[in-house]
């Protein structure tokens, strides 16, 4: 049985150049009011569903997502929610 690395370096050689990648974008400000809305519960129900439409087509905006609600759990009870 080959070993991970005879295994690797085969893969490698068979490829054609370099991978590239991109670096996930932030959502746009619009989104991220969005975002910020829906993780306070505020957001209103008829902007609720498109908006859940974009999350699934840039599934990395989740990510922006949950740090709004991160940040809703360690905010203490007397410290005002941050500006929309």
């Amino acid at each position: 049985m080959q070993n991970a690395f005879e295994i690797l370096a085969g893969f490698l050689d068979r490829s054609e150049g370099e991978v590239e990648g991109r670096a996930l974008e932030k959502p746009p400000a619009a989104v991220q009011v969005k975002l910020r809305e829906f993780a306070r519960g505020a957001l209103p129900a008829a902007e609720q569903e498109p908006l859940l439409v974009q999350l699934r087509q840039n599934r990395h905006w989740i990510a922006q997502l949950a740090e709004e609600v991160k940040a809703l759990r360690t905010r203490s009870p007397n410290q005002p929610p941050p500006p929309l």
